[in-house]
């Protein structure tokens, strides 16, 4: 089967976890399809192209201003089917709502199309109308989540199936679009890769600051989480880039707040940090973060919606916290009792290593294209 995979995100470098998860999902379909990439934000085709050990093209896309949440010029869409027409694509695997959005809009019954991790962006929309501080704010959020919840039911309508990251995705999807099959093809992690290190004595944050959700995370943690730590506040570290003004000025005045950019190799990181902080008010979802920090053997402190899609049991593989004053807390308590924070920590390894090794997460990935090629 030839298969076109239409991202608005370039897929490499992979360095956050919608990339991650992209060049997974590359790799798992070009084992038994013929499998090409189509990037609609400008990237570095040649290295992408090895790295992925597909062939990668790009095209720039054209924002378009509108009624619609999501909107693209229609010389975007021609090239997306210009390419599918160029590579004879038999499905065209679409990345993300933007993804959708740039392809669905021409009818075609030759060629299928699958929407990954899509279709759901209204969640996190409506979660961050909850965050807004004005009562004004709440409403515009609303507004513009109920706007695209709209939008994104009619794409997952017209698709020939979804995928969802987690059951909670899935059935909001199921809601959407009722006709339209979807499976669940978690996020995982490449277990092997990282090495499971004993509980050292900071605290680590590992995320894509421009994402506004992590960035909303870190500032919470920063206002209201980092001063209940305690005159011996142990050191902070956050890794990731964009981390805005709000979070630069927070680390200006707490000298324990490190904030140290975009990091190539966590697991220095990792083996310093005693507790892997997860404070997520917002997004949707599972968190690769998370994943990876259970991978290397950490104890984690999240919230409810940190940890949401992902099969951990409060107590036994994570610590989950909603309030500033649990959250500080239990980071104490993990900090004092290293014993428990690496049992905490082996418990979260197990629980990776049986559920969430990437071959075994996209394995309904790869059914689904078989069962198209059928």
């Amino acid at each position: 089967m030839r298969i076109l995979v239409v991202t608005s995100i370039t897929p490499f470098p992979a360095d956050s976890g919608t990339r991650i998860r992209l060049a997974q999902v590359i790799g798992v379909l070009r084992r038994r399809h013929d499998v090409a990439v189509l990037s609609l934000e400008a990237t570095d085709v040649a290295a992408a192209s090895a790295a992925l050990g597909v062939p990668v093209s790009q095209h720039r896309a054209q924002a378009r201003r509108g009624l619609r949440p999501v909107a693209f010029a229609p010389a975007t869409t021609a090239a997306v089917w210009r390419a599918a027409g160029e590579w004879k694509a038999h499905a065209l695997h679409l990345q993300g709502t933007s993804g959708a959005a740039a392809a669905l809009p021409p009818a075609s019954s030759f060629v299928a199309a699958v929407i990954d991790d899509a279709c759901v962006y209204h969640v996190s929309y409506r979660r961050q109308a909850q965050l807004a501080t004005t009562w004004a704010g709440r409403a515009r959020g609303r507004l513009r989540a109920w706007r695209l919840q709209r939008f994104e039911a009619g794409l997952a309508r017209r698709a020939t199936a979804a995928v969802a990251v987690s059951e909670d995705e899935a059935r909001v999807m199921r809601r959407l679009a009722p006709a339209t099959p979807v499976v669940v093809a978690p996020n995982g992690v490449d277990v092997d890769a990282i090495k499971p290190t004993r509980p050292g004595d900071a605290v680590l944050f590992v995320g894509l600051l421009s994402y506004a959700p992590n960035r909303d995370a870190m500032e919470w943690f920063a206002r209201e989480v980092l001063p209940g730590l305690g005159p011996a506040t142990p050191p902070v570290l956050v890794a990731g880039r964009e981390p805005g003004p709000t979070l630069q000025a927070a680390a200006r005045a707490h000298p324990a707040l490190q904030l140290l950019g975009f990091v190539p190799d966590l697991a220095p990181l990792y083996a310093r940090a005693g507790v892997f902080v997860n404070p997520m008010r917002g997004g949707g979802g599972t968190r690769l973060k998370m994943l990876g920090a259970m991978a290397a053997g950490k104890a984690v402190v999240s919230t409810t919606v940190g940890a949401e899609g992902l099969a951990v049991t409060p107590g036994r593989d994570v610590v989950l916290a909603d309030t500033a004053a649990a959250f500080a807390a239990a980071i104490r308590a993990l900090l004092a009792d290293r014993e428990r924070a690496a049992r905490l920590g082996r418990a979260a390894r197990a629980l990776v290593e049986s559920r969430y090794r990437w071959e075994a997460c996209l394995r309904p990935l790869d059914d689904l294209y078989a069962g198209l090629a059928r």
